[in-house]
């Protein structure tokens, strides 16, 4: 599957670059962002590995963002970015997180609608070392279904690589459909998304199948003759897992593993200049499992800055 996604992703390159260099009425344009903030995390934890601990620990983070736009006509849009995402915490630094991603997506817009490809691919490194690779393919169509209310519906392949713990590598399949309603000119968003999946894992022990849901709620209003935007999300997620697992990593004991996810985000963000914005979020989650282990409690709360161009 990784060779299909790769031989995709070329693909996607060679065609928006001759979409683009045939249509000399194409536009093009760039732009970026850059972060840094602090952070402090209740319950240090790495999810792709169960990683889950009761130290808390405060850091900083550091971000950048880099995009590209190409409108090769009325019909075809090209878009790519790249992010790069860092964490360091002060005492425990085996969680420091580093994590690269890349995508594409190439998209033509239809006479009631939108249909489009689009290729991820991300590098996650725990202390300076690489420990997770994922790639995912999604297929979508999205239509305006009310002048106000945009639909989209997409299918995805995904792709997971452990470097030490290769049994967790794992293919899946998802199924995904969100409904965006938008209100006050525009100014205001409501979301309400479902999903499916079923991953298939190496070790039948971490393959499942799982479902969730999720919803938001986003304002953007002037505050002070500052332009300022909060939000609000909810996501519920489920997983059945189709193989037994070991109770106690010094247990033989093994028993039928579900884990499910309660998570609450809120944001704020405040433009204290054109391109410069302060941001704050804070984040609830509330897990549960057959496991002990993985049933916890942990809040992550962040400040930082921001500059767009």
């Amino acid at each position: 599957m990784k060779l299909i996604i790769c031989k995709i992703i070329s693909l996607l390159v060679v065609s928006a670059s001759a979409s683009v260099l045939a249509d000399s009425n194409s536009d093009f344009s760039v732009s970026g962002e850059v972060s840094a903030g602090l952070i402090n995390n209740s319950a240090l934890s790495v999810d792709e590995i169960d990683n889950v601990s009761s130290d808390s620990d405060s850091g900083n983070e550091i971000g950048i963002q880099l995009n590209a736009k190409w409108l090769a006509n009325e019909k075809i849009k090209v878009t790519t970015g790249y992010s790069y995402q860092q964490q360091n915490y002060n005492k425990f630094s085996q969680y420091d997180l580093a994590l690269h991603q890349a995508n594409v997506d190439t998209s033509y817009h239809l006479n009631n609608g939108e249909i489009g490809l689009r290729l991820d691919a991300a590098t996650a490194s725990l202390a300076t070392k690489t420990f997770f690779e994922f790639q995912q393919a999604t297929v979508y169509y999205g239509s305006f279904v009310k002048p106000q209310t945009y639909i989209r519906t997409s299918f995805k392949i995904k792709n997971k690589s452990f470097a030490e713990l290769s049994d967790r590598d794992a293919e899946a399949l998802a199924l995904s459909t969100d409904i965006f309603h938008f209100i006050n000119n525009a100014n205001t968003m409501l979301m309400l998304g479902v999903n499916i999946e079923k991953e298939n894992a190496i070790n039948q022990a971490f393959s499942f199948k799982g479902a969730g849901i999720a919803s938001k709620v986003s304002h953007k209003f002037t505050l002070f003759g500052l332009g300022s935007q909060i939000g609000l999300d909810w996501r519920y997620q489920v997983k059945d897992y189709l193989g037994l697992q070991n109770v106690g990593s010094e247990s033989e004991e093994k028993t039928q593993r579900d884990d499910n996810g309660h998570v609450i985000t809120a944001s704020w963000s405040l433009n204290i200049l054109d391109n410069l914005a302060l941001k704050t979020e804070l984040e609830r989650g509330d897990y549960s499992s057959d496991l002990d282990s993985l049933t916890y409690k942990q809040n992550v709360a962040s400040v930082g800055i921001s500059y767009q161009w």
